[in-house]
């Protein structure tokens, strides 16, 4: 469903980044116009193809292990003695970070192949086998397919390549979780406490709402920073720091930098905890485990 967003968050993160050369400034008035040009150069198709492998396979791993891990780390730093309502807010934000920053760590290469393949992404000239648009317009292609980014990736820069990006891949995530899991953990538990609402859909629903706004804000500095280093590749990219990115954005935008993308971030991000939250919850309940 969500694609489209996150592949327009990404181009916006990353061009015009001198760590990655080549890559051309397409998008200048935010993320709807970005949408509509690229649905009107390369297809409304090409909206959920640039990255879409990537994107559902390191979703797969990462979210699953970061949401299906939470409550047992939870239970695991509170204590076997400490009922589920008596958690204080301190142990729910380090449990949802650990489970984000393992989570991410192991999806990094998944990740790399993503942002990769989003920003590869265009229409080829028949005759050049160039590409005729996209941020790579005029240069020919790196990558054939997800599987040939992964294999290319290892070849020309190793196991480094495949993790480059994890330092704020793994912060980004650990932040995330720790907001998104924590306010979405708490707010039940108040919401329940204070007698405003019941176990159910509805406080699901309101839950996951609060979470996704805490969470965006949380993460989106890290998630620029991830964007781009995972783009730089070769040469003297190769060794791109986290903190010479991050000098970078601030040199160049000030704070504003790092909030990038924001809102095609939390277009995607926001709605997808309220679907998301809901349907673990009903998962949950279907396999017989306690509510989160």
């Amino acid at each position: 469903l969500f694609n489209p967003l996150e592949l327009v968050k990404t181009r916006l993160q990353v061009q015009a980044d001198p760590t990655a050369p080549g890559l051309r400034v397409l998008y200048r008035r935010g993320f709807v116009e970005a949408l509509a040009q690229i649905a009107h150069t390369d297809g409304g198709a090409a909206l959920w193809t640039y990255g879409f492998v990537g994107f559902v396979g390191r979703d797969l791993f990462y979210s699953g292990i970061r949401i299906g891990a939470y409550p047992t780390i939870r239970r695991w730093y509170a204590g076997d003695g400490v009922a589920k309502d008596d958690v204080g807010l301190s142990v729910k934000i380090l449990a949802g970070a650990t489970t984000g920053g393992v989570g991410a760590a192991i999806a990094n290469p998944l990740d790399v192949a993503r942002v990769r393949m989003s920003v590869e992404g265009g229409v080829l000239d028949g005759r050049s086998g160039l590409y005729r648009t996209g941020m790579r317009a005029g240069l020919a292609p790196l990558y054939r397919s997800t599987w040939h980014c992964l294999r290319a990736t290892f070849s020309r820069e190793g196991l480094k390549g495949l993790y480059r990006g994890v330092e704020a891949t793994s912060a980004r995530a650990a932040m995330l979780s720790a907001g998104q899991l924590a306010s979405y953990d708490h707010s039940k538990t108040l919401l329940r406490r204070h007698g405003w609402m019941q176990e159910g859909n509805a406080l699901h629903l309101v839950a996951a709402v609060i979470s996704g706004i805490v969470a965006c804000v949380c993460c989106h500095p890290a998630d620029c920073l991830k964007a781009r280093l995972m783009v730089s590749r070769g040469g003297g990219a190769t060794n791109v720091h986290v903190w010479t990115v991050a000098r970078a954005i601030y040199a160049s935008d000030g704070l504003r930098g790092f909030f990038r993308g924001f809102l095609p971030a939390y277009a995607r991000a926001g709605p997808s905890f309220f679907i998301q939250m809901p349907i673990v919850e009903a998962l949950r309940n279907c396999f017989g485990v306690e509510a989160l």
